[in-house]
């Protein structure tokens, strides 16, 4: 039978039976079935584990980490990847139940008799005969979880059977609690490895998210997971265990995002109840105010409770102090107890701890960001905070990227009248949050102010608004054009042409852009705005121009100038990392666009800031799109079309979906493709007008995948237009991309040409790799391959290897033919793509004998054994290893069994052309 759900389709999973009909369950209760046997990270400690166990000096290992940092888990896995062959396995059972109880930890072990007899010298001895007796000749490993609570007999048990090389020990011990004596002797004496259990880093938390939920997970569902629990397992644990049980996580476009605020159940307040027992009111009251204030000045914080109260949290390791600009900073060791300590505390008791701390702070020579924190508070208890402090507070939220908190105080500072002073964190903030059509109508209201400083400021943020915001560019030039008209002077003139040139860029009249932006350079002072603006703007447009080398310093150059106005202008950043990634893209160097793109993303991610998400996960996509990393672009593009499409920037939705469509041609999806690729066409776009060329690029790769013969003359289109924008290293790629798709012949003039102006980089490779293909050159296309590699494409160099395997096939060297697609198979197996190259490319083919030999060598069986098995000669077996070598393209069998699965045995073929 099956189990009816009232969920959607793409929240159920399936659960296969022993046999009988499939039972259909809600995807998260699989989740939380997968979660305790999920298994990432620890790689270094279980390396280090193994060493000692294969080290014949040593007799043990004690694992030493924070409470719930995952040490039972560790000791469960080193159980499971134990040889039975070799290892008896002792599971010692510590805790405080036996601790009083000699040789309790061991009893189930033990014969009942010998749980009677006085501790001494004998019963050591017969306790560990016992255990011996048991190994049936194998090596014993005792593993001992919790081990500062062993009984005294059990410790001494396992130090002299440790001592005598009579057994490995493993043991687990809390920080703070101690290791026992004997077990801490072993390290100290060179007989035992120490080895400290680290948190989960945030790469960790990513991927047990993933493969929880069978899915990616966005950045910031990621990042705040990390955030709440520090990287602690156990906190982990329970906190997927909440969202998953509260229905708080959600699948949108294929990414696994999360609600805000975190879910708070019972079961997580209790555990967490659990883990603060014992404390008294007054250290309870100091954890409930770090709830509330999250990090707080530890002297505020004991002039509110008392200083012996703020000790006793911080020797407990609840709250931990940091040095931060210069001050000593008091807040929760793991920030889930805040969450747990807000969702539990009554309403009038939350409302006296932000009204303790708001007065506590204000009266201790309070900086910026505190003030922030007291306006914050007085809010949330339903306080207008004064109206002197309302624009400070706000531009302090926005520099912080706190939208909501920004929203807010831009209701209060309207109400209270603030004008122009309020404009860019208003405008900005409004529109970075998603609602840009607000953002328009409050500074619409604003007025016009008199000052031309004033006046500038305004129409630069709604021109912005207009442009980015709501994808109205020409509404945004007319605004640009009628304000310059009525300014005269200069630095309010230069702010506006500054943005002016920004908007030429992305409009793709780079040259346009580069000659606006070196006058407002030449005519600003060092320090300015406006100039700052334009240099970014010069920097991006040197990007698409063939000057790449010149636009990363100029946008190194920018970059350190923009650290001043970045809070004001968060979006300089994007923008000088969309030039710096597209420098390095369109030169080649196609892994140190993939380090920038995911540094910035990580940056984003890390001021959990939407807009720039969205901008780097089209970056990474792009990167992905380049390197052949089809699973990789598709999980960026869908990450940053979520949040595009919550946020409504039509433009950057419009290209992510052109992306995430090409991603799905090269993925086989074509009806996702050319449904993803018909949305990006209705948004009709026009302030990213300069990214169109790959939306062009993607529908050709669409045509493609449908076998449309119009394919090749799309991808020319895109080569058009970015020789239109002047875009030299773009027109090349997209060139490139015609020739991949089967019609080399038509571009390889105009790439010889292009590849003449570049000098180096990757356009004289994309020009090679096309004469070869056109001329049927094998060797020439063996040295595309290889440098194709070089630049961090394996799909490329996969692809260029495929044609050389074709053109020797069809001169009749089936050796070479075999080795070059071998090659090919073995570059292209982690990407995912089916490209035309790879498409056409026939596969070697061993015999079943040769597959079943290279099977079996594989794995790591001698000539000689192998022989036994087949009953064969061993000269025999290794004439079928070294013709399963030649058709593989490698040298010996280390390779063969990253290999053996790209390939399958002739179905037909039964003899042994050796025997």
């Amino acid at each position: 039978m099956t189990l009816e759900v009232p969920v959607a389709p793409d929240q159920v999973g399936l659960i296969t039976g022993d046999g009988r009909s499939p039972l259909y369950v809600p995807r998260s209760w699989v989740a939380m079935a997968e979660l305790g046997h999920v298994f990432v990270g620890r790689r270094d400690e279980l390396d280090r584990i193994a060493a000692a166990m294969r080290h014949p000096g040593l007799s043990g290992a004690a694992l030493i980490g924070d409470g719930g940092a995952g040490k039972s888990r560790l000791l469960a896995e080193v159980v499971q990847r134990a040889d039975d062959e070799r290892f008896h396995v002792v599971r010692a059972c510590a805790c405080q139940a036996t601790s009083a109880v000699p040789f309790g930890a061991f009893a189930q072990y033990l014969p009942a008799a010998l749980m009677d007899t006085a501790f001494n010298g004998n019963a050591l001895r017969m306790a560990a005969d016992a255990l011996i007796g048991q190994s049936g000749g194998r090596d014993l490993l005792l593993i001992i979880d919790d081990a500062h609570q062993l009984d005294e007999a059990s410790v001494a048990l396992a130090f002299q059977m440790a001592r005598h090389r009579e057994a490995f020990v493993l043991t687990a011990s809390r920080s703070g609690e101690g290791v026992p004596d004997p077990v801490a002797d072993l390290c100290t004496s060179g007989l035992a490895e120490w080895i400290e259990v680290r948190p989960f880093t945030r790469d960790e938390v990513r991927e047990i998210l993933s493969t929880t939920l069978g899915g990616p997970a966005e950045g910031v569902l990621v990042q705040r997971c990390w955030d709440a629990t520090r990287g602690n397992a156990f906190l982990l644990r329970e906190l997927i265990t909440a969202m998953l049980e509260t229905g708080a996580l959600t699948l949108a476009e294929g990414v696994w995002r999360g609600g805000d605020p975190l879910p708070v159940t019972s079961r997580l307040a209790g555990l967490v109840d659990k883990r603060l027992a014992g404390l008294t009111p007054e250290c309870r009251s100091a954890l409930e105010l770090l709830a509330f204030g999250d990090s707080v000045s530890p002297d505020v914080l004991a002039a509110l409770v008392s200083r012996a109260a703020v000790e006793t949290v911080e020797a407990r390791g609840i709250v931990k102090v940091e040095r931060l600009g210069g001050r000593d900073r008091a807040r929760l060791a793991y920030p889930l107890y805040g969450d747990v300590l807000r969702a539990r505390a009554p309403r009038l008791r939350a409302r006296r701890c932000r009204e303790e701390l708001a007065d506590a702070v204000e009266a201790a020579e309070p900086g910026a960001d505190d003030l922030l924190r007291v306006a914050a508070w007085r809010l949330e208890n339903g306080v207008q905070p004064p109206a002197g402090a309302v624009a400070a507070a706000m531009r302090s939220a926005w520099s912080h990227m706190d939208l909501p908190l920004s929203r807010q105080l831009a209701a209060c500072a309207v109400a209270a009248g603030k004008g122009v002073e309020i404009a860019e964190p208003l405008g900005y903030g409004l529109m970075f949050a998603g609602r840009p059509g607000d953002a328009e109508a409050q500074l619409a209201r604003l007025g016009r102010p008199t000052r031309e400083r004033e006046r500038a400021l305004l129409t630069g943020v709604r021109a912005f608004n207009l442009a980015f915001g709501l994808d109205s560019v020409s509404e945004a030039w007319l605004l640009l054009r009628a304000e310059l008209h009525d300014l005269h002077g200069g630095e309010p003139r230069a702010e506006l042409r500054a943005l002016q040139s920004l908007l030429h860029v992305f409009a793709g009249r780079c040259q346009t852009a580069v000659v606006l932006a070196e006058q407002v350079m030449a005519e600003t002072p060092a320090g300015v705005r406006a100039r700052c603006v334009a240099e970014v703007a010069r920097g991006v447009a040197l990007a698409f121009l063939r000057r790449p080398e010149e636009s990363l310093a100029a946008l190194a150059e920018a970059r350190e100038h923009s650290l001043r106005w970045q809070g004001e202008l968060p979006w300089l950043e994007i923008f000088i990392e969309l030039g710096r990634v597209h420098a390095c893209l369109l030169t080649g160097r196609f892994l140190e666009a993939q380090e920038c793109a995911t540094e910035g993303y990580d940056r984003a991610v890390a001021r959990q800031f939407p807009f720039a998400i969205a901008w780097f996960c089209l970056l990474r996509g792009l990167v992905a799109r380049a390197r052949g990393e089809v699973r990789e672009e598709l999980h960026r593009c869908r990450e940053g079309v979520a949040i595009a499409r919550d946020h409504g920037n039509r433009g950057l939705l419009a290209v992510l979906l052109a992306q995430l469509a090409q991603g799905l041609a090269l993925a086989g999806d074509v009806k996702a493709a050319r449904r993803a690729l018909a949305e990006a066409d209705g948004l009709d776009q026009r302030s990213l007008w300069l990214l169109q060329p790959w939306i062009e690029l993607a529908r050709s790769w669409v045509a493609a995948a449908g076998n449309s013969p119009d394919a090749p003359a799309i991808a020319q289109k895109g080569a058009a237009l970015a020789r239109e924008f002047g875009a030299v290293g773009m027109e090349a790629l997209a060139l490139h991309d015609v020739a991949r798709m089967g019609a080399p012949q038509h571009v390889l003039g105009r790439l010889r040409e292009l590849a003449g102006q570049a000098g180096g980089g990757a356009v004289p490779l994309y020009a090679a790799h096309v004469a070869a293909a056109a001329a049927g050159d094998g060797d020439g296309l063996a040295a595309s391959s290889a440098g194709l590699e070089r630049l961090g494409s394996p799909l490329l160099a996969a692809e260029a290897a495929a044609e050389q395997a074709n053109c020797h096939r069809a001169a009749g060297d089936l050796a070479a033919a075999s080795a070059a697609a071998a090659r090919a198979l073995r570059l292209a197996k982690s990407s995912g793509a089916r490209t035309p190259a790879l498409s056409a490319l026939e596969r070697p083919r061993l015999t079943r004998r040769e597959h079943q030999i290279a099977e079996l060598a594989a794995k790591g069986m001698s000539s000689k054994e192998i022989s036994a098995h087949f009953v064969l000669s061993v000269r025999t077996v290794e004439n079928h290893l070294q013709r399963a070598y030649r058709k593989l393209g490698i040298g010996d069998r280390t390779e063969l069994g990253a290999l053996l699965g790209l390939f399958q045995p002739a179905p037909d073929d039964d003899r042994d052309p050796a025997t």
